[in-house]
């Protein structure tokens, strides 16, 4: 019998998501199925939607829930884990005080001065976890999808025996729109993209059956398009669209994760930041859709009807279980690893992205060869930020917090950096014990 955990389930779009996908995996009939979240009621509504699903679907699946995940990890195969610390409250917390301290963030999620906080908040939180899956389900591989992505493998790779493996729907979305671009089947290309989680950059794009170089046609198309072009319906291709003219290589995921990493992106998009409003109310629906579903009020049966938006662009977690447990040879469109030979001018044993391959019941990464060269300054900036970031995080070090900043693009004045690092300690102190131990 297989086991599964999922810790983070009350995160209510990734709960829906990858519930619907367990049942809809056939290598997880007859499956043992743990659901964790600290939140009781919402945990106890999405347990309910999994045993109507159950119900619905005739999988079999043996259902248990609990907020201590202690008790769900013994003898786990897999886990699953999308966590963070009051995820939307902090978030847009920090974009409002690396404004005020003249930075000009544009997320404030994953790099940039508010990744930065966000990277201390996150990876003692992650490496709890951690901690309790070497002890308790030492075997098990986990798919991680907590940000900020990279430098959370990171810490993993770096300090733990944890098999881990990365995943984020950034590349696999952004294939889609590739192949809508193209005018061709999403499965007829074979892109290559490879970076940093959400500072990822296409090399390559080939046709999966003759090999067709399509990288001129997909370039030719990128320019056709309007100049207010979106990426997705939140986020435009104006920053992405003004790199790939000047370094010759496409960044992926839209401009608002691109442009963390980009000194110089809020002269290009503006400061306005994620929008939280349009994310809310996003999630206050999937919360009230769980709540009918779970009472019996809503049929479930429309959400077994067809896989999830990521299963669709060949990213579900439920389905990677499946591949892996099947030991089918599958290419994905991008997994976070340690760099074990996939990008040649980066430095080995750090977190990258890079295509997926499935294969003798593992996952791997697939070479791709060297970055541009501009590409790769960035891109390897960013890794020395995320490597100090990181002990920051492990520490309680305020020196490595503060090189961190001082070395990001974003950052202009050592005042204003020691100043902001000041203020995100104090506003988040009862998350972060380790700097005011």
């Amino acid at each position: 019998m297989t086991r599964l955990v999922a810790i983070g389930i009350g995160s209510h779009i990734f709960g829906i998501e990858l519930l619907r996908d367990v049942f809809q995996t056939p290598e997880l009939k007859g499956a043992e199925l743990w659901l964790v979240d600290v939140d009781t009621e919402t945990l106890e509504q999405m347990t309910g939607l999994a045993r109507r699903l159950e119900a619905a679907s005739g999988w079999d699946v043996a259902i248990h829930s609990t907020t201590e995940r202690e008790l769900a990890l013994p003898g786990a195969d897999f886990i699953v884990t999308s966590v963070a610390v009051d995820r939307d409250t902090t978030w847009q917390l920090d974009h409002e005080l690396a404004l005020r301290h003249g930075f000009g963030s544009v997320d404030s999620e994953n790099g940039g001065p508010g990744g930065l906080s966000h990277t201390l908040r996150s990876i003692p939180l992650m490496m709890a976890i951690v901690r309790d899956v070497e002890r308790l389900a030492p075997g098990a591989t986990m798919l991680q999808y907590t940000n900020p992505e990279n430098r959370v493998a990171l810490a993993i790779r770096r300090h733990s025996r944890v098999r881990s493996v990365g995943l984020c729907h950034g590349v696999a979305y952004t294939r889609a729109w590739m192949a809508e671009l193209l005018d061709r089947p999403m499965d007829a290309l074979d892109v290559h993209v490879a970076g940093v989680n959400h500072f990822t950059w296409v090399l390559a794009v080939h046709d999966a059956a003759t090999g067709e170089d399509l990288l001129p046609a997909f370039e030719a198309a990128l320019r056709s398009l309007p100049e207010d072009a979106m990426l997705t319906e939140v986020d435009g291709l104006r920053l992405s669209r003004m790199l790939h003219q000047r370094f010759g290589s496409f960044p992926t995921t839209g401009d608002l994760h691109v442009g963390e990493f980009i000194g110089y992106a809020a002269e290009v998009i503006g400061t306005a930041g994620w929008p939280w409003d349009w994310a809310t109310a996003r999630r206050e629906r999937a919360r009230t859709n769980v709540a009918l579903w779970a009472a019996g009020k809503k049929p479930v049966e429309p959400l077994l009807a067809q896989p999830s938006k990521e299963a669709r662009v060949n990213h579900s977690s439920a389905h990677m279980i499946g591949d892996l447990l099947a030991r089918r040879t599958v290419r994905r469109p991008s997994f976070i690893l340690p760099n074990e030979g996939y990008i040649d001018n980066v430095e080995p044993d750090i977190a990258v992205e890079v295509p997926g391959l499935i294969t003798d019941g593992r996952a791997r990464g697939v070479p791709v060869g060297p970055l541009p060269e501009g590409v790769a300054a960035m891109v390897n900036n960013e890794i020395a930020i995320q490597k100090l970031a990181v002990e920051a995080a492990l520490t309680g070090s305020r020196e490595l917090a503060l090189q961190a900043l001082l070395i990001d693009p974003v950052v202009h004045s050592l005042e204003a950096a020691e100043a902001f690092l000041e203020d995100i300690l104090t506003q988040h102190r009862r998350y972060l014990p380790a700097f005011w131990s």
